[in-house]
């Protein structure tokens, strides 16, 4: 019986994504594409707390991994100006998905470096997974960018809401809204899922010996990309609405123990699925939606690169 729960397709996870994780799960399994979260206080804790079970890059190809995103980098500023887009360098991605581009690349580099009177660029070709290890960084930074923005964006809302009660002497100040952000799933949405399945595969966290993990995301983009690419699929769960615990409520480790002894129970079949789901009775007022599909065939195999086996994806979001 699967009791793995591995975080996908995504190399940064932001504090929204971590609440909702948390409401439904004990701990989860992630690729961080680091080799320690030393930059990362809160991460760390979490790591601490066995809550984050990370599977960190090697010094030496964290190291590589970050040379290549310099020189990839220092060739975007070259060509495309100083303000880079990473959203249009995932989309069009020439340096990590076919090494006939690298030569070019490599070129104009040190053409550019002519220019500025610097010295040429080196870029060598790539092995594949080194390709997927830089792709799913420059998704990492792009993540993180737009997760930036998102909180930006919420603060200037949170003091427009602030200024506006101040102004009509309403206290005490109406409860915040939850600013939900952008879904990064939306963007190269099946070249993410092929990369990091291809990576943590040769990390060690698809294909081992033992239990399949159940791949959990928040991402609206991501499971329906799945769903609609694969034919050979079982709705295991399809919860709506349902009541989760607060994450400082006391009650929360026994519901997360009950719920996810539940959701392993769908994946095999046991049981009414819906009747036997745990119930929250306490003063909890959060609520998430939660769908759970059991995928078979070639179609999950060739999108996971995860040959004869079935895979379970679960998406879980609060309303």
């Amino acid at each position: 019986m699967t009791t793995r729960f591995l975080f996908f397709p995504f190399a940064h996870i932001s504090k929204r994504q971590l609440r909702i994780l948390f409401s439904f799960f004990p701990s989860f399994e992630c690729l961080p594409m680091a080799m320690d979260f030393d930059l990362f206080p809160l991460l760390a804790e979490l790591q601490g707390q066995g809550k984050i079970v990370p599977f960190f890059l090697s010094a030496e190809t964290f190291r590589a991994v970050e040379q290549k995103r310099k020189q990839y980098l220092a060739w975007a500023g070259i060509h495309k100006g100083n303000q880079v887009n990473l959203k249009l360098l995932l989309k069009q991605t020439p340096y990590f998905t076919d090494d006939s581009d690298v030569t070019a690349i490599r070129s104009k580099i040190r053409q550019g470096n002519r220019v500025n009177g610097k010295a040429g660029i080196d870029l060598p070709g790539e092995s594949s997974l080194m390709q997927d290890l830089l792709f799913l960084k420059m998704a990492q930074l792009y993540d993180e960018q737009n997760d930036g923005i998102d909180l930006a964006l919420n603060d200037l809302d949170t003091i427009h809401d602030q200024l506006i009660l101040n102004l009509r002497g309403i206290d005490p100040p109406l409860p915040q809204v939850e600013n939900k952000g952008s879904d990064a799933g939306a963007v190269m949405t099946g070249e993410r899922i092929l990369a990091w399945s291809r990576c943590m595969a040769a990390m060690g966290g698809l294909g081992r010996q033992g239990a399949d993990p159940l791949l959990i995301t928040t991402s609206d983009a991501v499971f329906d990309y799945i769903e609609s690419n694969c034919k050979d699929v079982i709705n295991a769960l399809d919860i709506d609405q349902i009541k989760v615990h607060e994450n400082k409520c006391n009650h929360k480790d026994e519901w997360h123990q009950y719920f996810c002894e539940h959701i392993m129970g769908a994946v095999i079949g046991d049981g009414d699925r819906k009747k036997d789901l745990p119930e929250v009775t306490d003063n909890c007022c959060l609520s998430g939606q939660f769908k759970l599909r059991v995928f078979s065939g070639n179609d999950i195999n060739r999108i996971f690169n995860y040959p004869g086996r079935q895979i379970s994806v679960c998406l879980v979001k609060l309303k």
